[in-house]
């Protein structure tokens, strides 16, 4: 990683923008919004993923061991197959929420870095005889996106010739000038998209390669900063975000791919089977639309015609689709229904806004 690491600083120093998280330096933004955010609905745009951690697991157990750990399916995954799930305390209280990826040998756990810490040591705790390690290869691979209808030309030439066919988090394998590279389909802002695990030390030749203006096929980088926007609009919860130890798998709007319920026992099962038998959630992640040109930040009130705090924001930003600021967060289930008014409060501001059905552009969510 230290060679990428370098090259994303010289990106800054020549010019790019800082994304605004704390993880590691991160471009936010290339010079040129508007065209960032077309590339990423039409592609080919090349993304910066690096902020993903990967935790590999192995051993002759690993997959019951995992099974038992995570909110999805995992015993009956074959190599190549995927899904998306949440790790919960015995509460069913998310604690970080991974793509898990089967391999042939090995299960790889994929999670946004700032989870890495504390989720080896959540996993090592419950390795108690069973023949599990668990490791971390987040260093080995810089994971580049490719994002964009137009990008599945640029998958077919790199030997992914159906790459809109591959199942969501499913792998391929392509091979790049005698360098093996894994490839997940993820969709991970709401459009057609796949990750590239990429040898660290081949990074930062492939990204040159992949942008270079002079092939026909060329991709646009984008940043961090039209990512989120893209998300938001397509309604889909983030790490830090929308994902965190404060709320329940069934109030992030998840529950269709991230939870099996026909797996068995794991850990926080009870809580979050009781909750989807019952169908009654204390919050709901909602959209907003806001009014006026302030964007709230996240934590910022939402407050009820009564005057009473109903939940807060989480993610906001100024959406290119609508031209309008918009906002996700959790409030009450009694305020949750489309088209009732709120108000945001911060600081000293306030703004009016309104609850719109999830999502607000169209794509996938996975």
């Amino acid at each position: 990683m230290a060679e990428w690491s370098y090259f994303v600083q010289q990106q800054l120093s020549g010019g790019a923008c800082a994304a605004e998280t704390s993880h590691q330096p991160l471009v936010g933004s290339y010079g040129n919004l508007d065209a960032e955010y077309r590339a990423l609905a039409d592609g080919p745009a090349l993304v910066d993923r690096s902020y993903r951690g990967l935790l590999e697991i192995t051993g002759a157990d690993r997959a019951s061991w995992l099974h038992n750990l995570t909110t999805n399916e995992v015993k009956n995954l074959l190599p190549g197959q995927g899904n998306y799930a949440f790790a919960c305390n015995a509460q069913g209280r998310i604690l970080f929420d991974v793509n898990i990826v089967v391999r042939a040998d090995s299960i790889w756990v994929d999670l946004d870095r700032a989870y890495l810490d504390f989720a080896r040591a959540h996993f090592d705790k419950y390795i108690i005889i069973e023949d599990v390690v668990v490791g971390d290869r987040s260093d080995d691979f810089v994971r580049l996106g490719l994002v964009g209808e137009r990008a599945k030309a640029i998958l077919a030439e790199l030997g992914v010739e159906q790459a809109e066919s591959m199942p969501r988090l499913g792998t391929a394998e392509i091979t790049w000038e005698d360098c093996s590279i894994p490839v997940m389909r993820h969709d991970f802002c709401g459009l057609f998209g796949v990750e590239l695990f990429v040898p660290s030390a081949r990074a930062v030749e492939l990204w040159r390669a992949l942008g270079d203006s002079s092939g026909h096929k060329c991709a646009v980088p984008a940043g961090y900063d039209v990512v989120q926007i893209h998300r938001i609009e397509a309604g889909l919860p983030w790490p830090l975000r929308e994902i965190t130890d404060e709320y329940l798998p069934a109030e992030t709007k998840q529950f269709d791919r991230a939870v099996s319920f026909t797996k068995g026992c794991y850990l926080g099962q009870e809580v979050i089977e009781r909750m989807r038998t019952r169908g009654v959630e204390a919050r709901q992640l909602v959209s907003l639309q806001v009014e006026g040109d302030m964007i709230p930040p996240g934590g910022a009130v939402l407050i009820a015609d009564d005057d009473r705090p109903v939940g807060q924001v989480t993610s906001a930003c100024r959406s290119l689709a609508t031209g309008g600021v918009i906002a996700m967060g959790y409030v009450k289930t009694a305020s949750a229904a489309i088209e009732t008014s709120l108000r945001v409060g911060w600081e000293d501001r306030s703004a009016g806004a309104v609850v719109m059905r999830l999502p607000l552009t169209s794509g996938s969510t996975n």
